[in-house]
């Protein structure tokens, strides 16, 4: 009896002492069925190189009444996004680097390679693995999706190059300089 007292108020008081969560996130399911997400959904970059390949990931959130194939969906041309925001930070850096400026149309559509409106083909690009995570704030359920993309160092070697073939079309300045071998996109490091 006083062990079953005992046990009574050990449970009361754990019961009553557990915290919500700080973000005030309730779990209620995942694709993986359970509360901890793969490795690839966290980190700080939204796109690394591992292995001679360019991962990318991006994620997106929707109501919880949505179908979560729509989310999978957008957070997919999410992921083409920030590939292209690599893309572009990479051909900006090496511009930068030996003092380049682009003509006024050049710049616009760097502008719009980085803001994600390229409207090239991305060859290669593969989803890999997905994620959901099915949760409630306050009354409100929520959804939020990852995709893991990967694309071969070649094929992004290529969209890049498909990107500087463009820029040098719209700025004969690139051109000449490009042509006299004086200048070429930086090496890509492993």
């Amino acid at each position: 009896m006083l062990r079953a007292l005992i046990l009574s108020v050990v449970f009361f008081f754990t019961a009553c002492s557990s915290a919500p969560p700080l973000d005030g996130r309730i779990w209620l399911d995942s694709s993986t069925h359970s509360e901890k997400p793969p490795e690839w959904t966290v980190g700080n970059n939204e796109v690394w190189e591992k292995n001679g390949k360019v991962f990318v990931r991006a994620g997106e959130t929707v109501a919880g009444d949505e179908r979560v194939d729509n989310c999978f969906e957008l957070a997919q041309i999410g992921s083409q996004g920030e590939l292209l925001v690599y893309l572009a930070t990479e051909l900006r850096k090496s511009l930068d680097s030996v003092g380049l400026h682009l003509n006024e149309n050049a710049e616009a559509f760097l502008g719009k390679v980085h803001g994600g409106e390229f409207t090239g083909r991305m060859p290669g690009l593969r989803h890999t693995d997905k994620y959901f995570e099915r949760y409630r704030v306050s009354e409100l359920e929520r959804v939020d999706c990852r995709v893991l993309g990967e694309m071969s160092r070649e094929n992004f070697d290529k969209l890049k190059s498909n990107v500087f073939n463009r820029l040098q079309k719209m700025d004969h300045h690139l051109r000449e300089i490009v042509s006299r071998g004086q200048f070429e996109p930086a090496p890509r490091k492993d």
